[in-house]
């Protein structure tokens, strides 16, 4: 059965080359996949600036989200899932964990900067393209972004 849980300090080299592994199966070549490194690379200070969730199944990381707050915004920096696990509905289950951590978080929106062969998972999830950004992997890339507007907190007696 499929667990989202909050990440371990121990996991985060794991994590990262499950994300380098998501990553290339965009077709990308070497040269481009070595510039994603650094940035796809998860540091033990992520653990204090970010709400990092992984998930798992039998102990087996098989996916992983993080978000990243500014004021009331809240930037999803990656949604990765393994490879041969795509289709499964672990990105949509980790979708919906950001959603509802930026919700708690009382955030407005969500902003999601994704790469090209991302941009249909993110439609069929009910984010709205925004606009093309910077990459901040690769200099001259250029990448798609999304956005979800959070429904404002109500409270039980609203309901």
């Amino acid at each position: 059965m499929l667990q989202l849980r909050a990440a371990r300090i121990d996991e985060l080299e794991k994590l990262t080359e499950l994300c380098l592994q998501s990553k290339a199966l965009s077709g990308y070549d070497d040269a481009f996949m070595r510039g994603c490194r650094e940035m796809l690379r998860f540091r033990p200070s992520d653990m204090e600036k970010t709400s990092i969730c992984v998930a798992e199944v039998d102990s087996t990381l098989l996916g992983a989200a993080q978000l990243y707050f500014e004021d009331e915004i809240a930037f999803l920096q990656r949604l990765f899932v393994s490879p041969d696990k795509t289709k499964h509905g672990i990105g949509k289950a980790l979708f919906g964990w950001s959603l509802k951590a930026a919700h708690r978080a009382g955030a407005k929106r969500l902003l999601i900067d994704c790469d090209p062969a991302a941009a249909g998972f993110f439609q069929r999830m009910g984010a709205r393209e925004e606009g093309i950004v910077d990459s901040g992997t690769v200099p001259g890339y250029r990448t798609p972004r999304f956005k979800v507007t959070l429904s404002p907190c109500r409270s039980p007696s609203e309901k």
